[in-house]
């Protein structure tokens, strides 16, 4: 698996694209939904705005966060009910989802 992190596009709810920096490994897993790099120039999420994840228990029972790019992806959908991590030997552990937390935002100044 390749380390270091990519600029990837996240669909906010308001349906406008973001850039978001996710870890490389991370984002080869298709049911997360990082599907494509992010363009230069595409604004970041703005400061303050806290994207959408999925809360994931391990077999060990510890709880893991995996943030998802679009209310379409498999694993925010439902479609896959499971996402790995990398714990800390370095080992893939699968996480099953048990919940889901919808992305903040704050309103634009008008």
């Amino acid at each position: 698996m390749p380390r270091g992190y990519d600029w990837k596009l996240y669909e906010g709810d308001d349906r406008a694209l973001y850039a978001l920096q996710v870890d490389a490994d991370y984002a080869l897993q298709t049911q997360r939904g990082w599907f494509t790099d992010a363009p230069a120039g595409t604004p970041p999420l703005p400061r303050g705005w806290r994207a959408r994840y999925v809360i994931g228990v391990e077999p060990l029972g510890r709880a893991h966060r995996a943030i998802v790019s679009s209310v379409a992806a498999d694993l925010w959908t439902g479609v896959r009910g499971d996402f790995d991590i990398v714990d800390t030997n370095a080992q893939l552990q699968t996480c099953v989802v048990i919940g889901r937390v919808q992305e903040r935002s704050r309103p634009r100044p008008a």
